[in-house]
């Protein structure tokens, strides 16, 4: 007997009133699925998953060139060439599959072990690569085909930290989150110099944790790290001094004080 899946918990959950989404695009060279019609999501998930709010569709290049090279092109192909090994397989797929799944202030995480585990069987089946949109990261089929449905959530899987290069006058280098519109959560934003990037990055990977988990951040909120630091929680509002980040969700910005 198969053991049952065990639901990715929000241990800390407080209602918000917000829609959590996740969003993954799966590249293949032909329909992987004309031999595969059954999912068996029953099996792959657990039982609790909202399969109703599963949205499934395959794109072919031919009806939707530049909608699918926007997914390869770009930014994106910059982020994918550092994360897949063969760009060859991305370039040559002639379709892809949007995998969807969005819920109403979820109280666990199974929406997410949902869109996941359909991912994991289009690989199987034959998809080269899977992008997560929200995130931006890029996983290889043979690396998403060996993923366990058992495994345990892990932040750093769905969750992207970002530092960018290039300081901003007055704010310094903008440091970032990607993905927290998959917990129905703000990003998280802050400016600091360059020798504080790595522990600013372990800051920031805490409270993306938190907020996964449940936990909620307010603007006025202040936050005490390491008896040193203190950031308070203002809204993120790019301005003239405040870089946009192209976040594609609202955001949360930690002022340290």
């Amino acid at each position: 007997m198969t053991a049952p899946i065990a639901p990715w918990p929000r241990p800390a959950f407080r209602p918000t009133g917000r829609r959590a989404a996740i969003t993954l695009i799966a590249f293949a060279d032909e329909d992987v699925l004309k031999a595969r019609p059954d999912l068996g999501l029953h099996d792959a998930v657990p039982k609790t998953a909202p399969i109703a709010a599963l949205d499934l569709r395959i794109h072919h290049y031919a009806d939707s060139p530049s909608w699918i090279d926007g997914w390869r092109t770009g930014a994106l192909r910059n982020i994918a060439a550092q994360q897949l090994d063969n760009l060859d397989l991305l370039d040559a797929a002639s379709c892809c599959y949007s995998i969807t799944v969005e819920v109403d202030d979820p109280t666990d995480l199974t929406h997410l072990q949902l869109a996941w585990a359909v991912a994991t069987m289009l690989a199987d089946a034959g998809s080269c690569a899977t992008l997560d949109a929200y995130a931006c990261n890029g996983l290889s089929g043979p690396t998403l085909a060996s993923l366990s449905p058992h495994r345990p959530f892990t932040i750093q899987q769905e969750v992207s930290l970002i530092a960018e290069t290039e300081p901003t006058p007055g704010f310094g280098h903008p440091v970032h989150t990607r993905g927290m519109m998959k917990f129905g959560q703000p990003d998280l934003i802050t400016g600091v110099p360059a020798d504080r990037l790595q522990d600013t990055a372990q800051i920031l990977n805490h409270l993306a944790r938190m907020l996964a988990e449940g936990h909620v951040l307010v603007p006025g909120q202040q936050l005490r790290f390491d008896g040193r630091r203190t950031l308070a929680v203002t809204p993120y509002a790019p301005d003239t001094t405040t870089p946009d980040v192209n976040l594609n969700n609202d955001g949360l910005l930690l002022v340290e004080l």
